[in-house]
């Protein structure tokens, strides 16, 4: 089922798609960006470990190395703890943007599905599950247990019977899927409010001719101005939101560039040293 065509593209000229797939595409450069940071990181723990090795043979040769191995332990344990962080934040970030996305998508569908007809032979689930084009769902849907039954059949303790959905999957690819979805859907309910013209229209020529509408008009009034406060707040606060991630993917950039430039390579020591003499 489609929604119906309004008379004018008021307000879907207030969708402004190119915007906010340009601010995902900047969202996405920051954390394709941090990928490399985060391999850094990986990389300065390796060679912690390697003279950590070569550190421990001189040791044992007899050489006085000091208190170099706590300190490159030290050392080795911070940076661990930080890979972990920002591997940690990363998912969780894009997890928790997809499903904010995704609440904020179903909100529309829902203000859209309440003044939508409902093919005959269908239910508001399917027609919503249409809306959504296949989208993964957040939550992710739950799914049995495997450890949650022992060999001999019997419940585990401490186990639950349900667990959410391990492959359901939240990607910066399904976010830009998402947010193609959403604005598909401010489309259509941007059609539908348009829809209310021709029906105060028709009203208000049947109650001119005597018809008793009793407060029809006033009714449909009220209707479609509520939907298009909320049309126009759904606008307003998707490009916020939008813009706040970008802010903070920046930010996060920035707090790892600093922690995966504690160690440098022999190469990047070597072009420091040069700019530095050709000061």
């Amino acid at each position: 089922m489609t929604a119906i065509k309004p008379n004018d593209s008021t307000l879907r000229d207030k969708i402004d798609s190119d915007s906010y797939n340009d601010t995902l595409n900047v969202i996405n450069a920051k954390y394709a960006e941090m990928d490399k940071f985060i391999g850094n990181l990986e990389s300065d723990i390796l060679s912690i470990k390697d003279f950590e090795k070569e550190v421990l043979a001189d040791k044992e040769r007899g050489y006085d190395t000091g208190t170099s191995l706590d300190t490159l332990g030290f050392q080795k344990s911070s940076l661990e703890i930080d890979l972990n962080f920002f591997v940690h934040m990363k998912d969780v970030y894009i997890k928790k943007l997809y499903g904010d996305l995704y609440k904020y998508c179903d909100g529309i569908i829902e203000n859209a599905l309440a003044i939508e007809e409902i093919p005959v032979g269908s239910t508001k689930e399917a027609v919503k599950e249409r809306k959504f084009r296949n989208m993964t769902p957040y939550p992710p849907t739950m799914i049995k247990n495997p450890a949650a039954i022992g060999e001999d059949g019997s419940p585990v303790d401490g186990e639950p019977a349900e667990i959410e959905d391990p492959y359901a999957k939240y990607d910066m690819n399904e976010i830009f899927s998402l947010i193609n979805c959403t604005t598909s859907n401010l489309r259509e309910l941007a059609e539908d409010i348009g829809s209310f013209d021709d029906k105060i229209s028709r009203a208000t020529e049947r109650e001119t001719r005597g018809f008793s509408v009793g407060n029809l008009i006033m009714n449909l009034e009220s209707q479609k101005q509520k939907l298009t406060l909320e049309f126009n707040s759904y606008i307003e606060r998707l490009g916020k939101f939008l813009d706040q991630n970008k802010n903070f993917s920046e930010r996060c950039l920035n707090r790892i560039k600093i922690i995966s430039n504690e160690i440098v390579t022999s190469e990047e020591q070597a072009e420091q040293a040069e700019d530095t003499t050709n000061i």
